[in-house]
């Protein structure tokens, strides 16, 4: 049986072929969706508004272009019951959601729950582990097997003003971006935020609705949580 190490050796490169497939007219239209465009090329500050730019273009893109995981699996489909099949397969249902983070599992990984809804699971991933338990993100989970689950490789934090604008359907703003992380106390926001029902329902919801990753990384990134934006962050 193939090993959760096995299947994230295969996920990079499967992620990279698919990526190499998405055309520039969507690669673009992402990078404006998240005002990361300057109107000839992709403007990442770092490797993750980068690699949130093809996560869209490769497996949720927003506007009609067709996917670039879709692109792959018709132009290079792997041996029918393969590992790289079944990474295949699970990458073209890869879910985005909102999830907390509680620490290493010992079993590896990390303990984490789905969020507002509070479903446990277990995340094979290196680096989560190091995240403060209570720390909330927002990824896109793909689970090759039952009963492994790994990340597609973005991850951004999630504070209470971003679950706020989300809720309020806040619009993207145009105006400058000053990195920071969220506030040192904001459990208590968005334990305080998250207390109505039809706030969680509302969030559940949305978790659901198409675009709902590109709602969230844009509004990460109006909010700093992804660091400086070029063009957008003053000097």
């Amino acid at each position: 049986m193939t090993t959760a190490a096995e299947y994230a050796a295969l996920r990079a490169p499967l992620l990279t072929a698919a990526s190499k497939r998405v055309p520039l007219a969507s690669l673009a239209q992402q990078a404006r969706a998240l005002s990361l465009w300057d109107g000839k090329q992709v403007v990442p500050a770092d490797e993750m508004q980068f690699a949130i730019v093809f996560d869209l273009g490769v497996l949720d893109p927003v506007g009609e272009h067709g996917r670039g995981i879709d692109r792959q699996a018709r132009a290079e489909p792997p041996p029918p019951g393969s590992p790289e099949a079944k990474l295949l397969a699970a990458l073209q249902v890869a879910r985005f959601g909102l999830f907390t983070l509680h620490g290493p599992d010992p079993l590896g990984g990390v303990k984490a729950a789905g969020f507002p809804d509070g479903a446990p699971l277990r995340i094979t991933d290196q680096f989560l582990g190091a995240a403060p338990p209570g720390t909330l993100v927002g990824l896109r989970l793909v689970q090759p097997e039952a009963d492994i689950t790994l990340t597609c490789g973005t991850t951004v934090q999630v504070d209470s003003r971003l679950l706020e604008r989300l809720l309020n359907d806040v619009p993207p703003e145009r105006g400058p971006v000053f990195p920071g992380p969220p506030a040192p106390d904001d459990a208590v926001a968005i334990a305080r935020l998250m207390a109505e029902p039809a706030a969680r329902l509302r969030l559940a919801d949305l978790q659901r609705q198409p675009g709902f990753a590109a709602r969230v990384y844009r509004t990460a990134i109006d909010l700093g949580l992804l660091g400086p934006v070029q063009g957008r962050t003053p000097q």
